[in-house]
């Protein structure tokens, strides 16, 4: 694995400030001006880099990781939630589309991706590619670089391009080729990387799912291509990383792994930010680089509303999320009982009288003396807010992901190969390419749906992919390039939470209920030609003129 280090301008800045005191020669610590000749020095700064990309992108320097949630939260299939309103009300204003300018999510995710950046033009403004080894680093730093500017693009539509260090006092455009041509920029980018990366060994190197791969460089192309609209370059792009056959998709009983720690790295990953103990680095630094230091905290339940905790759960949690009702129903529909549908969320009678409780934990109790235990069940008069019947359960964390303490150290998976093999099909559904019918088959099988396509169509594709890649980041995105936006224009509005009348009302027996309020007193919910991209943080805008603000933002 890589060896992850210091920010090397952390290490010139500190190191030049003695010199300036001193003025005398420091052993082992080598000037900036003469490092990136070696191969050695070469690899060290593409160790920072990736570093960089644990602190920007997995761990955002923040007390939640940024990206997931900006991307997750703005869909038509989850809702915010937490302790009451306005709790984690960072993650709500973009639900609910709310948000402004000064949003915290917002910013954290747009300069943590030029944070990447920034790291990745260190190394191409200052390596000379004349070796195997710096051909290589320059070539991960290039994917790197595509990719943020794609993550940028999808976002933020026309943000700026910044292929190269910029002076301090740079105040950079939008990127004036338009949205297309900057998605044609980073595909052609990472094509150009390829022929000097490494293909991962096997689909059992795990060395190869923590690190850029010509997999991981394709794959961001063909995204880059599907989103731009040019479905034979995706299709290209795509069928490569299938016909390297150096991923899998993994059994149907794993499938529920893939979100935890015992699925990081496995068969399935084409690139994740790795989390691995890092000795080099104090134990606060440890744990704010982490992919998921306070993950857990965000996406978990909130516990403490409950009878007794549930087994499977790790700590306690802020309830940060919670299913849509309607777009539970459609994969109810869709899945039935399937082990994806059940790991993905489960219903309100499984909540029940299915999940094992710590109070009835060992005692084997009949379904009838369940009914009326006070060890199960919400506990809370107020229930859970935000959920509408139905419990999310695939990224509450398991005990597995908090074996550190009380932060967790699960992997951020950046791409997966499921979301590849139904890129791909979604390309030869827009192309009348039946090609891709049989990968889109895989993906159902794999996840013991009770629905198996027999054409393909885009329709399809698109609803396979809401329930296979829920959570993932993709589905805003998605629906803004599909212009399925009908979903999210209510957003904000009947704002559900789940009460237990055994509890709340005193009933004999459990029964879960849902009420609705509205505690929003202005204009909440999408709206077309204003929300399909996120405003410019203001920290950006406010120093910069030439950078001009998106609708949402104005």
């Amino acid at each position: 694995m890589k060896k992850i280090i210091y920010s090397l301008l952390g290490i010139a800045f500190l190191f030049s400030g003695c010199e300036d005191r001193l003025n005398i020669e420091q052993k082992g610590v080598i000037p900036f001006d003469s490092f990136y000749k070696t191969d050695d020095d070469a690899e060290n700064a593409l160790n920072n880099l990736y570093q960089s990309f644990c602190l920007n992108i997995a761990g955002n320097e923040g007390i939640y990781v940024a990206l997931p949630v900006l991307f997750n939260e703005a869909g038509d299939d989850m809702l915010a939630a937490g302790n009451m309103y306005g709790d984690n009300d960072f993650g709500a204003q973009i639900n609910e589309f709310r948000y402004d300018s000064q949003n915290e999510v917002i910013k954290n995710t747009y300069w943590g991706l030029y944070g990447v950046i920034y790291d990745c033009n260190l190394i191409l403004d200052n390596i000379e590619p004349n070796s195997t080894v710096k051909k290589r680093v320059c070539a991960e730093a290039r994917s790197l670089r595509a990719w943020s500017h794609l993550m940028l693009a999808i976002g933020w539509n026309c943000p700026p391009l910044v292929d190269h260090i910029l002076p301090a006092d740079a105040k950079p455009s939008n990127y004036e080729g338009g949205h297309d041509a900057l998605l044609e920029w980073c595909a052609t980018e990472a094509e150009s990387a390829v022929a000097d990366l490494e293909e991962r060994e096997s689909p059992t190197d795990k060395v190869g799912a923590s690190k850029v791969t010509k997999g991981f460089a394709l794959t961001v192309a063909g995204k880059a291509r599907l989103f731009k609209g040019d479905y034979e370059g995706a299709k290209k792009n795509l069928k490569q990383v299938i016909d390297s056959k150096k991923y899998e998709l993994v059994p149907t009983d794993r499938w529920a792994n893939l979100f935890h720690a015992s699925g990081d790295l496995c068969e399935e990953m084409i690139f994740q930010a790795n989390a691995l103990e890092n000795t080099g680095v104090d134990d606060w630094s440890n744990k704010i680089q982490r992919t998921s230091w306070m993950w857990i905290q965000f996406w978990n339940w909130r516990t403490d509303k409950l009878a007794s905790k549930p087994s499977f759960i790790g700590p306690d949690g802020w309830g940060g999320h919670a299913i849509r009702a309607d777009f539970a129903e459609r994969m109810l529909a869709n899945d039935g009982d399937s082990p994806r549908r059940k790991a993905t969320f489960l219903t309100g009678d499984e909540f029940l009288y299915e999940m094992e409780w710590n109070g009835t934990k060992g005692q084997n109790l009949t379904r009838e003396e369940l009914e009326t235990s006070d060890q199960i069940g919400i506990k809370d008069p107020t229930g859970l807010y935000g959920f509408a019947g139905y419990f999310a359960n695939k990224f509450v964390a398991w005990p597995e992901d908090n074996e550190k303490g009380w932060y967790g150290f699960k992997n951020l998976t950046i791409f997966r190969y499921a979301e590849v093999l139904l890129m791909y099909a979604e390309a030869c559904a827009q192309t009348n390419d039946p090609d891709g019918l049989q990968y889109l088959q895989e993906i159902q099988k794999r996840a013991g749906s009770a629905h198996i396509s027999t054409e393909l169509t885009l329709q399809e594709v698109k609803n396979e992919k809401s329930y296979e890649m829920w959570l993932e980041a993709v589905r805003f995105p998605d629906m803004v390039r599909w212009g399925d936006t009908d979903g999210i224009v209510n957003n904000g509005k009947d704002i559900p939470s789940t009460m237990d009348a055994f509890f709340s009302k005193g009933e004999p027996k459990h029964r879960l209920y849902v009420e609705y309020a509205n505690p929003n007193k202005g204009k909440t919910g999408f709206v077309k030609g204003k929300h399909e991209y996120f405003a410019y943080p203001y920290a950006a805008t406010s120093i910069n003129p030439n950078l001009k603000q998106n609708p949402s933002g104005e």
